[in-house]
């Protein structure tokens, strides 16, 4: 047990590490006055480097917007001309990509949050591992309270039952969070806006609540099993 345990915080670590290293938005280059600047690779880019590119310029619009006519600054109208006026410069900034790659701007709009399966995988993760190592101590706690060959399968597995879905709503509303935090960490902006709207947890709640529930209840199956094969020992 503590072999598997020092394994899974290898794993986890490991997996951390990888997150902090993947998919960080660039850092130089920043700047609120709505200017792209100048990279040292020109020419037809990947499909990757065109969505992290257009990624970049996303953040850039969205920090001009915010110091020149965000909610907070003496400069605000109201919020659709916030969004225009952001929109206007994403526009533009497109325009300096697909001018820069030599490509169509319409490819650098349909790039954007496209190719972010390993980011995706990077940001969660740690959240569902984290999330399985805390099912298999609540289920092992729980059939050690009520042990079947005491008290019965009932007891335990309505106790399981209405855990499985405590846990699973817990599962959508901490990952979410999770995911919103490291997102921020990702891109360096605490603005999020409709960004959050492309993290997985937006896109497919049903899933991961179901996937939760299953996991939950599958890890309870097994440590029962394997609790009832030592007894019979």
């Amino acid at each position: 047990m503590v072999i598997r345990a020092q394994q899974f915080r290898r794993l986890l670590l490991a997996t951390l590490v990888f997150f902090c290293a993947a998919g960080c938005v660039r850092r130089e280059g920043r700047n609120s006055d709505c200017e792209w600047p100048p990279e040292r690779a020109a020419g037809p880019a990947t499909a990757q480097h065109l969505s992290e590119d257009a990624e970049f310029a996303e953040d850039l619009a969205i920090r001009y917007s915010d110091v020149h006519h965000g909610l907070r600054t003496p400069y605000y109208v109201s919020g659709e001309d916030y969004a225009s006026n952001r929109d206007r410069c994403i526009a533009r900034l497109f325009g300096e990509i697909a001018k820069q790659h030599s490509v169509p701007i319409e490819s650098v709009y349909g790039s954007l949050g496209q190719n972010r399966a390993y980011i995706d995988l990077a940001i969660n993760l740690p959240f569902a591992l984290l999330y399985c190592l805390v099912t298999a101590v609540v289920a092992r706690a729980i059939w050690r309270r009520y042990p079947p060959a005491e008290s019965g399968w009932l007891p335990g597995a309505t106790m399981i039952l209405f855990l499985s879905l405590a846990f699973s709503v817990a599962f959508i509303m901490v990952g979410d969070l999770w995911a919103r935090i490291a997102e921020t960490y990702r891109v360096g902006n605490d603005h999020m806006s409709y960004r959050a709207d492309r993290l997985l947890w937006a896109r497919h709640l049903t899933a991961l609540f179901s996937a939760a529930f299953a996991t939950f209840l599958l890890t309870a199956a097994e440590v029962a099993r394997r609790i009832l094969g030592k007894t019979q020992d």
